[in-house]
């Protein structure tokens, strides 16, 4: 069995991982697409160095900000994790907001894979992008709908595969799990949990937010850690593009709205147990968590 605890950012997620370890021998994973990087500690709410002490993390500062890590990269080292902690006769806890990393763990999901061959790109580089996709839609329309015409590479990649006789519009998307699981979702009042997002930025702030995002600007990182929220505003600031009032502003903003995001997700793309955190007290949702997860393994 994998437990796996979801939910939109600010509501709660580690404090009841820490509390079923104490209950379960588990190894927890993180389902965090930016706590991979290392020095992303405050804007991501990474889990601290004594926490984490009390039960074994994986997938936190596994990699620096300059290196690339892309879902198919997460997919396959989560997949490692969760069975070498089987093995060892523990259960693997996945904890985290990034739904499509976790599913893409969790599922048959398979990915396009490298790029297209050299031997192939140079075989149609006098080709224009519209014969090119005109092509695939004769050969894989269904791929092609879900492609941009301009989109050179993707059409190349596609094409290749239906030449092939291995169209990716066969592949798997991550309809079918691959374990058994349980999917616990934490959720709350909306406004309830946009006031909890702001005064967690607010937080941040005083924690050390600013010089965090300062040392990272000055460093040639990867596009993904680039674009993480709580740094990417923070450097238009010191890009001299918006004060910091906006910056902090836009960081709320876009938090609250990715959390929007999630719920989203979270709601369409599984079919979790859903837990109200913002009416009921911790404890009780807690113990409510506890005897599911028994109920489940019996």
């Amino acid at each position: 069995m994998i437990i796996v605890i979801t939910g939109p950012t600010g509501v709660g997620k580690t404090a009841l991982s820490l509390e079923i370890a104490k209950q379960y021998d588990v190894e927890i994973i993180s389902g965090d697409s930016m706590q991979i990087y290392k020095g992303m500690d405050i804007g991501t709410a990474k889990i601290s160095k004594q926490e984490q002490a009390h039960v074994p993390h994986h997938m936190i500062d596994i990699i620096i900000p300059e290196e690339s890590f892309s879902v198919a990269d997460y997919q396959r080292t989560v997949r490692a994790h969760i069975k070498a902690i089987q093995k060892r006769g523990r259960i693997p806890l996945i904890v985290g907001g990034t739904g499509f990393y976790i599913k893409s763990a969790l599922h048959d999901y398979r990915f396009e894979g490298k790029a297209s061959s050299d031997a192939f790109v140079e075989a149609h580089k006098d080709q224009t992008p519209m014969a090119l996709y005109n092509e695939l839609k004769s050969l894989d329309s269904d791929a092609a709908k879900k492609i941009h015409p301009h989109n050179r590479k993707r059409v190349l990649r596609a094409l290749e595969k239906a030449k092939s006789g291995t169209p990716i519009s066969g592949e798997n998307k991550g309809e079918s799990p691959l374990y058994d699981y349980l999917l616990i979702t934490l959720t709350m009042d909306r406004e309830a949990l946009y006031e909890r997002i702001n005064a967690r930025v607010d937080a941040m702030v005083e924690e050390g937010l600013l010089k965090e995002a300062r040392d990272l600007y000055f460093r040639d990182i990867a596009k993904t850690a680039k674009g993480a929220i709580g740094y990417k505003e923070l450097f238009e600031y010191f890009d001299g593009l918006i004060t910091l009032e906006e910056a902090v502003s836009r960081i709320k903003q876009n938090t609250r709205r990715f959390a929007k995001r999630q719920i989203t997700y979270f709601k369409h793309q599984f079919n979790p147990y859903w837990f109200d955190v913002g009416n009921h007290d911790f404890d009780d949702v807690t113990k409510q968590v506890l005897t599911l997860i028994q109920h489940h393994k019996s």
